[in-house]
């Protein structure tokens, strides 16, 4: 289980990002989410080379499971046009990224994103994420969706929170069912990973879920 602490809204400097932290106090971490090895946070401009570096160094692991994303396009300046898009996701309450390390080393691991959030009666987001492919089979993606989940609950507030996995992709699969995520059902052509349209398994937790 990780900790988290509330939005402290000086810590934007904009007053459009000010006003939209005073919107969110009771939603969005102020820091760090911590667990036992890991942390999780925003990402900053000043990830952008280590980052470069996972995705480049796991680019044949990782376009497996992905949209499709070309080597040549995973720059410096690809990260920031990246991050620019992000903050302005997360102002609307649209989308959020989050980058993972290791509490120790302070190395970077993967990331989180919340994608496709619905509001109003629906209270329902998108789960995704990924390793490099160094860092697989460790344990740390399901320590950073347990740290992350209680967050998603409980300050953001979701309802429901859903995850699309490919059918053979076995290990997101194990961790989705060690998460207690239920299976639904599959969609039929419905992302298009690594420029081909594939069938997912679509998986979902609810709050009352997590509260159990």
């Amino acid at each position: 289980m990780g900790s988290y602490n509330r939005i402290k809204t000086n810590t934007f400097k904009s007053g459009r990002l000010r006003k939209f932290a005073r919107t969110i106090t009771r939603r969005f971490p102020s820091q760090h989410i911590i667990a036992s090895r890991i942390y999780i946070r925003s990402p900053k401009r000043k990830d952008w080379r280590t980052w470069v570096n996972l995705r480049r160094n796991s680019y044949d692991f990782l376009k497996e499971w992905e949209p499709f994303w070309s080597l040549a396009d995973c720059t410096k300046s690809a990260y920031m046009r990246q991050l620019r898009m992000q903050k302005v996701k997360a102002i609307n309450d649209q989308a959020y990224a989050f980058l993972c390390f290791d509490l120790e080393q302070n190395v970077l691991l993967g990331g989180i994103n919340i994608s496709n959030v619905q509001r109003g009666i629906s209270q329902t987001a998108n789960i995704g994420y990924w390793l490099g492919e160094e860092f697989t089979n460790q344990g740390y993606m399901n320590e950073a969706m347990m740290a992350i989940l209680p967050f998603l609950f409980e300050q953001m507030k979701f309802n429901r929170v859903q995850a699309y996995t490919l059918p053979e992709n076995k290990r997101s699969r194990n961790l989705l069912h060690k998460l207690n995520f239920r299976e639904e059902g599959l969609i039929r052509k419905c992302m298009k990973i690594n420029d081909i349209w594939r069938d997912h398994i679509l998986y979902s937790k609810l709050a009352e879920e997590h509260l159990k």
